[in-house]
């Protein structure tokens, strides 16, 4: 799967400051949204990709 970021380099710069706050809370949501950001990932295949349940993925996502 092909993911072009489209965003503005001082865009992607405060999504960075603002993942590192929330890793700094919960790394575990942090590298969820990571996930589903950059790589494009669905809550679902971030969970895969995570080693946590479904449930654990959305709860995280609803979290962040």
């Amino acid at each position: 799967m092909d993911v072009a970021i489209t965003a503005a380099p001082d865009e992607l710069l405060r999504i960075d400051e603002v993942l590192s706050r929330l890793a700094a809370h919960d790394a575990a949501a942090a590298r969820l949204v990571g996930l589903r950001y950059f790589a494009g990932l669905s809550v679902t295949e971030a969970a895969v990709a995570l080693g946590v349940s479904a449930a654990t993925a959305y709860r995280l996502w609803n979290y962040a």
